[in-house]
Order: structure tokens, then C-alpha cells, then sequence
């Protein structure tokens, strides 16, 4: 099999891993709000810089994945 379509495969992989850490994320943003916890406390704003952080490193690997399966389907077209 062709190298990038191993990365490829891989990277779907580590999107999918990282797609359930970000929804896990989210959920525990949503409990925080629905416990009534204040926006501007400590708790809250940890797990918000975590989601964001998240959702910035699983819009990287999506991009990045995008771009190569592009590349691939180019390259079978030659």
C-alpha cells in the first residue's frame, strides 16, 4: 500500500480519536452550564481553554487530512 494512504488511514484514525475527546469536552462544557456553574470561574474557564484547544488541534488534523487525500486522488488521476 502506498505510504500516504497509510497516513491517510492514520490520520482518519486520529480524527475520529480526537473527534471523541472533543464531543467529551463539549458534554462537560454543557453539565457545567447545566450545574449552574459561573462563566467567569476557574472550572469553567479550564474547560473551555480545553475544548478550545481541542477543537483548534482537530481543525490542524482535518485540514492536513483533507489536503492529502486531495493530493492522493490527484495523483491516482495521472
Amino acid at each position: 500500500m502506498d505510504y500516504r494512504k497509510d497516513l491517510l488511514l492514520a490520520s482518519a484514525a486520529r480524527l475520529y480519536s480526537m473527534g471523541v475527546d472533543l464531543e467529551a469536552a463539549r458534554a462537560k462544557l454543557k453539565e457545567l452550564v447545566e450545574r449552574g456553574v459561573p462563566y467567569d470561574s476557574d472550572e469553567m474557564k479550564e474547560a473551555y481553554q480545553d475544548f478550545k484547544e481541542l477543537d483548534r488541534q482537530w481543525k490542524v488534523l482535518e485540514q492536513q487530512h483533507q489536503e492529502l487525500r486531495d493530493e492522493i486522488v490527484k495523483g491516482g488521476q495521472s
